[in-house]
């Protein structure tokens, strides 16, 4: 047997060596698998439920095809502790101002004219029991329950029970994971319809409160056109929200090393007809950005 076929045996024999130490070498980046988005999404779901502690900021706002502006726009910050305690509260002091870019939309455009004026703002509590936050509220103060839409690890929690669809963004680096997260368009209209019933009967029931102050007949006929205005809001939304078409998309930023949640931004559209059978379009929008995991 000649030198060449003794060399080219002992490079197949090296080969094969190789092969074995590197197949067999602990977490080698060589043969490490790209991670699916849905392992990816299932991972950052599950390190943020077992977090104790955690922070982030938020924004939010309303904008409406026909002015392409953002409307009842603000700002929102919240703390998890006990890991089952949050608290939400809107920006203070002054009026709200806008910051921040991407994916949502570009609020930061947003005509100053367009900006809501909390100047006292106020905060929710919320309690985490047996999987749902549960607003800790004074009945006389629903609408700070209204807050629980901008939870984002109640939104988190809800697009994992959801039919979706998740695909790995353009733009994912070697130090994080862009998904992108659209829900089945039949459970993105239930979960909206959800949404706005559980805020009208919050503010149904702070109205009805208000009322319950009068005295006699005032209050009595106050309470009657109360329930007939809402009786009609009812079934206006009802209507509505059956011909109307949802569409929810999420695009959620994940640290690759911690699979933590980095970024959670979010755009619910909705196509309707209102009652003069006129096409309407708008969209809910919101950015958070998670700053502290304990």
């Amino acid at each position: 047997m000649g030198f060449y076929m003794i060399t080219r045996q002992g490079m197949r024999t090296l080969m094969l060596l190789l092969s074995v130490v590197i197949i067999s070498a602990p977490g080698c980046g060589l043969i490490q698998r790209e991670r699916t988005p849905e392992e990816v999404f299932s991972m950052a779901l599950s390190g943020i439920a077992g977090k104790e502690k955690l922070g982030f900021v938020g924004e939010a706002g309303l904008r409406r095809e026909s002015s392409g502006l953002f409307e009842n726009q603000f700002k929102f910050e919240g703390k998890l502790e006990n890991h089952d305690q949050l608290t939400l509260q809107t920006r203070l002091p002054g009026a709200v101002t806008t910051a921040g870019s991407g994916r949502t939309g570009g609020m930061e455009a947003t005509n100053s004219a367009n900006l809501v004026d909390l100047p006292s703002g106020f905060s929710a509590s919320f309690q985490r029991k047996k999987g749902q936050w549960e607003a800790l509220t004074s009945e006389h103060e629903p609408l700070r329950g209204s807050l629980s839409r901008y939870n984002p690890i109640a939104q988190l929690e809800n697009i994992d029970r959801m039919n979706k669809t998740i695909k790995s963004e353009y733009g994912s680096g070697r130090r994080t994971r862009i998904l992108r997260i659209e829900l089945a368009p039949e459970d993105a209209k239930a979960w909206a319809a959800t949404q706005l019933n559980d805020e009208m009967n919050a503010i149904k029931a702070e109205y009805m409160h208000k009322a319950s102050n009068f005295k006699g007949t005032s209050k009595a006929k106050l309470e009657k056109e109360l329930s007939q205005v809402w009786q009609q809001g009812e079934a206006s939304m009802e209507q509505m929200m059956k011909q109307a078409k949802v569409q929810t998309v999420y695009h959620l930023t994940v640290d690759r090393k911690t699979s933590l949640p980095l970024r959670l931004s979010s755009e619910s559209q909705v196509t309707y007809q209102d009652a003069s059978n006129k096409s309407n379009k708008e969209a809910l929008v919101m950015d958070v950005n998670f700053k502290t995991y304990d």
